[in-house]
């Protein structure tokens, strides 16, 4: 009878043995990334916002094309800017402000203790006429107040310049903001890194920007913040929309239209 030392189980019969068998391939199964889904901001009249407006001048209407996913600011013309009516000068703020409590894609609510980023992409710009003027999707602290050392917003912004170049643009350190501009641009995207952990060293980074145009070019730019969460680690943060002035300038009316979406995503 003949034998073979390197034979398949698959072709042995009754004339052959083998004493060395190739065994099945060993499968691993790998733990594909999970990746959460960008969020649209939806309508921001629709309920699910709580809306607040004390000065009562920068905004004309507000409007939500469920189809397009683009929001429009209808906003007024001032001749100087208070310092209230925008979140990159002054201590307070006292313009339009939506906000409702922050959760991941899943519904889970994001707490101040968590280690997580915010991600926001702008496209399908408009300016219109509309000058002087910046929307910002934000992480807030404390929603209902006007204070923006308690607000301790950390986002970022869309705004059309006193020519109408439309920006990306990143908040933070309360009051602070730096602006990533290119003409004609296409979309922009920003991120900010909060560090969570232990009652008063829950970090936030800042914003890291970059901006694309229609034609060759782009920008980037950073808003360092360094401040903290200075609530209780299982608190609840909020999302927060902004309609400022962009800073204490004379603003012009007009229809200032974008689409906004975000991902949050906890990474610890």
């Amino acid at each position: 009878m003949p034998s073979s030392n390197n034979a398949y189980a698959g072709q042995g019969n009754d004339k052959t043995s083998s004493n060395n068998v190739s065994a099945a391939p060993t499968i691993i199964a790998s733990t594909p990334a999970v990746v959460s889904p960008i969020q649209s901001l939806g309508n921001l009249n629709g309920g699910s916002y709580t809306f607040t407006d004390t000065a009562a001048v920068a905004l004309s209407s507000y409007s939500y094309d469920s189809a397009t996913d683009i929001h429009t600011f209808n906003v007024n013309t001032i001749g100087v800017a208070n310092e209230t009516y925008s979140i990159i000068s002054g201590a307070n703020f006292t313009g339009p402000k939506w906000h409702k409590l922050l959760t991941y894609a899943d519904g889970s609510p994001v707490l101040a203790g968590d280690t997580f980023t915010l991600s926001v992409t702008l496209d399908q710009i408009s300016p219109g006429l509309a000058r002087q003027y910046l929307v910002c999707t934000s992480v807030i602290q404390n929603p209902t107040s006007t204070s923006l050392g308690t607000l301790r917003g950390s986002g970022v912004y869309c705004l059309t310049s006193s020519v109408g170049t439309p920006g990306i643009g990143g908040w933070g350190a309360d009051n602070l903001g730096a602006v990533a501009t290119v003409a004609s641009m296409v979309r922009g995207v920003g991120t900010a890194a909060f560090s969570g952990g232990p009652t008063n060293t829950m970090y936030k980074s800042g914003v890291m920007m970059a901006a694309y145009s229609a034609t060759p070019g782009g920008s980037v730019n950073a808003r360092q913040d360094g401040g903290q969460w200075n609530i209780a680690t299982t608190a609840q943060l909020s999302l927060g929309i902004f309609l400022s002035t962009n800073g204490t300038l004379t603003t012009t009316a007009g229809a200032f239209s974008m689409r906004i979406k975000y991902i949050v995503t906890k990474v610890a």
